[in-house]
C-alpha cells in the first residue's frame, strides 16, 4: 500500500511540474521584428531652438482658474503659430474659449474614426528657495551641453513641440492623413482643473466624435526596469489609478488636559489610522500578468514561471511585490495618511481632530467598495469619514493590449528605438488621457524617449532637460505612427 501511495504521490508530482513548466512555456509572447521605416529627416538643432523658445513661455496654472496669468498662453500661442506656419495653413485651430490648443487635420475618408494626439502645454512652478540650484534659467530655454534647459521640457512641451514639429514636416512633404487628426493640448494637467483635457473631451463627445486611438504623455523607454531584465523596455500605459482622499473626523469634549477622558478625540483617531494602516488593501499580483508577458524573452524566467502559475506562486510574489514601495503600489490599491490636524494647546483636550488618508485605486477596486472596507475596518461609530479634496475619480478603463492600433505602436517604437520588447503598465499617477476614455476605448500613455533614471528626477525637480538628439527621435517617432494610425486600415 506504501509504495502505490508513493507511486501515485510520484505521478502527481510529475504531472503538477508538466502543467507548471508547459504554462510557463505558453506564456511568453515573444515580440515581432519590426521591418524597414523611411523616417523623416529632422534637423535636431532646429527643433531645439523651437522648444526653448516654448520654454521661455511662463505657462503656469494656478489652483484657483481666475487667478491664472494668460498672458504666457497667449505668447506661446503666437510662438507656435510662427514656429509652424504650415500647421496653422492647413490645420483649423478650435477655439474653445480657454488657454488649450485644439486642431482638425482633415483626412481623406472623414468617415474613419478619427486619431488623437494629445499633450499639456501647463508647467509646474520652481520651488520657492531652489532657484539658485539650477545650471540655468528654469525659464530661460538655454541649449548647452546638448540639452535644451528648462520647466517643461521633459514634461510636456517636449512632446507638444515635437508633435507639431512632425506634422509641420509630414505636410511639407505632401503627406495628408485618410483618418482625421485633432491634435488636442491643455492647459491645466498639472492641476487637474476643468479648462483643459475635460473641456476638450467634453466638446469631443457633444461633436459626436469617437475618436480609434488616443496617445499622450506617460511611460517611457526604460532602462534597469526589472532585475534581471537587462535590455530596454518601452513601457506603454493603457490604464491609470483612481484617486480618492477620505477625510475622518473624530469629535471629542473640550476640556481641561488634567482631567482627560480615557481617550481624546486624537488618540481615537489615532487608533483608527494605525488600523487602516495595518490592514491595507490586498494584493492582486495578476494585473502584472500583461506586463510580463509583454517582456516575453527578456523576463527572466524565474519571473514567467511565477506569474504563469500565480494559482500556485500568487502568494509569494505578493510578498515580494510588497517588499518595496514602488512595486507594491503595482499591484494594491495604496493607503496613505497625509494630514493630521487637531488639538490647539498642551493644556486643552482637542474638540475635533481630522485626518486625510489618500487613496490610489487599481482597476479592480471601486470607490465604494475602499469606503466599504474602510468602514469595516475602522469599525468605531465615534469615526466619521467623507470623500474630501479637489479630485476623485475612479480608476481608469484598461485598453486593449493586443488590438492592431497597440501592435502598431509597439512596431513604430522599434522602428525608432530598436528590437526591444514592450509592455503595458498600470500608470501610478495622472495624465490627461484618463478624460478620452468615455469616447475612445484605445488610449494609450507613451512619451518617445530614453529615460536616463537620473534626469527622470529632474521631472518637477531641478535642472529639468532634454536632450537635443532625444527631442530629433522624438519627431521622427510621432511622423512614423502617424503614418500608420492615420490609415484607414489601421483597425484591419
Amino acid at each position: 500500500m506504501l509504495v502505490t501511495i508513493l507511486i501515485l504521490l510520484f505521478i502527481v508530482i510529475i504531472f503538477l511540474v508538466a502543467f507548471v513548466l508547459i504554462r510557463t512555456a505558453l506564456f511568453a509572447r515573444p515580440w515581432g521584428t519590426a521591418g524597414p521605416a523611411e523616417l523623416i529627416e529632422v534637423d535636431a538643432a532646429t527643433v531645439a531652438d523651437h522648444l526653448a523658445a516654448v520654454v521661455q513661455c511662463k505657462t503656469l496654472g494656478d489652483p484657483d482658474p481666475k487667478q491664472v496669468d494668460h498672458a504666457p498662453f497667449s505668447k506661446l500661442h503666437q510662438t507656435v503659430e510662427k514656429l509652424y506656419p504650415t500647421v496653422h495653413k492647413t490645420l483649423e485651430r478650435i477655439d474653445l474659449g480657454t488657454d488649450c490648443l485644439v486642431y482638425h487635420w482633415k483626412g481623406s475618408q472623414p468617415d474613419q474614426k478619427p486619431v488623437v494626439l494629445t499633450g499639456h502645454i501647463d508647467v509646474v512652478p520652481v520651488e520657492p528657495g531652489t532657484e539658485s540650484q539650477w545650471e540655468h534659467d528654469p525659464f530661460g530655454g538655454e541649449i548647452a551641453d546638448g540639452f535644451i534647459w528648462g520647466r517643461g521640457t521633459l514634461d510636456d512641451k517636449g512632446q507638444v513641440i515635437a508633435i507639431f514639429e512632425a506634422i509641420e514636416t509630414l505636410i511639407q512633404k505632401g503627406y495628408k492623413p485618410e483618418r482625421d487628426v485633432y491634435l488636442a493640448f491643455g492647459n491645466d494637467e498639472e492641476l487637474n482643473l476643468q479648462q483643459g483635457a475635460v473641456r476638450i473631451a467634453a466638446w469631443m463627445k457633444e461633436q459626436g466624435i469617437r475618436p480609434e486611438m488616443v496617445l499622450d504623455e506617460g511611460g517611457q523607454v526604460v532602462v534597469d526596469f526589472l532585475d534581471g531584465v537587462s535590455m530596454p523596455v518601452a513601457m506603454i500605459g493603457n490604464a491609470e489609478k483612481g484617486y480618492l482622499t477620505l477625510e475622518l473626523t473624530v469629535d471629542g469634549q473640550p476640556g481641561h488636559s488634567s482631567m482627560p477622558p480615557q481617550h481624546t478625540a486624537i488618540g481615537i483617531l489615532s487608533q483608527a489610522v494605525e488600523r487602516l494602516e495595518a490592514n491595507p488593501m490586498p494584493h492582486h499580483p495578476e494585473r502584472l500578468k500583461p506586463l510580463m508577458k509583454g517582456l516575453g524573452p527578456a523576463a527572466p524566467f524565474i519571473y514567467q514561471l511565477a506569474f504563469s502559475n500565480l494559482w500556485l506562486f500568487g502568494g509569494v510574489v505578493s510578498r515580494i511585490m510588497a517588499g518595496k514601495a514602488q512595486t507594491d503600489a503595482t499591484i494594491r490599491t495604496t493607503t496613505a495618511v497625509t494630514v493630521v490636524t487637531g488639538g490647539t494647546r498642551d493644556n486643552v483636550l482637542p474638540r475635533q481632530a481630522k485626518a486625510r488618508v489618500n487613496f490610489r485605486l487599481l482597476p479592480d477596486d471601486t470607490i465604494a467598495a475602499v469606503c466599504d472596507r474602510v468602514r469595516k475596518i475602522i469599525n468605531d461609530p465615534r469615526v466619521t469619514f467623507e470623500a474630501t479634496g479637489d479630485v476623485t475619480v475612479e480608476a481608469s478603463v484598461v485598453s486593449p493590449d493586443n488590438s492592431p492600433a497597440y501592435r502598431q505602436l509597439e512596431t513604430t517604437i522599434r522602428q525608432i528605438y530598436g528590437n526591444i520588447p514592450s509592455a503595458p503598465y498600470l500608470v501610478l499617477g495622472f495624465t490627461d488621457a484618463r478624460y478620452y476614455t468615455e469616447i475612445c476605448e484605445q488610449v494609450y500613455r507613451f512619451t518617445p524617449f530614453v529615460a536616463d533614471p537620473a534626469d527622470m528626477e529632474r521631472v518637477h525637480g531641478i535642472n529639468e532637460r532634454i536632450g537635443v538628439e532625444t527631442m530629433g527621435k522624438m519627431v521622427q517617432f510621432y511622423a512614423q505612427l502617424l503614418k500608420v494610425w492615420s490609415a484607414a486600415s489601421t483597425t484591419k
